[in-house]
């Protein structure tokens, strides 16, 4: 029945491009194509955690600045509630955790940044989550999505808030949700659509440590540099 209703909604509504508005597709293959992705030799796609406290590095899809189509589809998905481009993020994330070889053998936990119940219940589904259920889908069967953490504070929108004040207010924001016994053996990432100072992934990174977790990474579909 869900198929049939999705069939018909694109028959009275098709979709559009999310960048260039063109029917047919949530994200058409020439603005896809047009994605200006850094080369893994670049040193600013390795993760580096020269410029966190707590995080071991920040490993993104794309630039966000650099990528005005994927800024496009981000918002839309993000606050326009379209959940259809979730794929074209996971297909990002996975190409460069395959580029950088960062997993080999190993298994990985794909930890979603968690939302506010309240900030849940009005946008209905957690962009994180999405994205790393998404990207564990196509990654493969030693990939999990796991929830860890809680948040306990309903934070303000950090894209309104400069560095000094995104830091102050995801003080205590988050804590532990259930035992971690279930992230044991596993690479840690923790998963968002936009890091822009990093200071919401490397909270999560904190209260991860500081319970006995040694390697966390960020996982992100665009990272925004300040």
């Amino acid at each position: 029945m869900g198929k049939i209703i999705n069939v018909l909604l694109n028959v009275l509504f098709p979709p559009r491009c999310a960048s260039c508005k063109r029917e047919g597709d949530f994200m058409c293959k020439n603005c896809v194509q047009d994605f200006r992705i850094r080369p893994i030799r670049a040193k600013s796609t390795c993760p580096s955690s020269e410029e966190f406290q707590y995080l071991d590095g920040v490993i993104y899809g794309a630039d966000y600045a650099e990528n005005p189509g994927l800024q496009a589809a981000i918002t839309q998905f993000k606050y326009k509630f379209n959940r259809q481009l979730v794929d074209y993020f996971a297909e990002l994330v996975c190409r460069k955790l395959k580029e950088l070889r960062m997993l080999g053998w190993k298994r990985a936990a794909l930890i979603p940044v968690p939302l506010h119940k309240k900030r849940l219940n009005y946008r209905g589904f957690n962009q994180a989550e999405l994205i790393a259920r998404a990207t564990a889908n196509r990654y493969g069967k030693d990939t999990r999505v796991l929830n860890p953490l809680m948040r306990v504070k309903n934070t303000s929108q950090q894209a309104k808030l400069n560095k000094k004040e995104r830091q102050l207010n995801l003080t205590e924001a988050f804590e532990i949700a259930e035992d971690l016994e279930s992230l044991s053996g596993k690479v840690c990432f923790i998963v968002d659509d936009v890091c822009t100072t990093g200071a919401t992934l490397d909270n999560c990174a904190r209260v991860l440590k500081e319970n006995g977790i040694k390697k966390v990474y960020g996982l992100v579909v665009a990272r925004a540099f300040k």
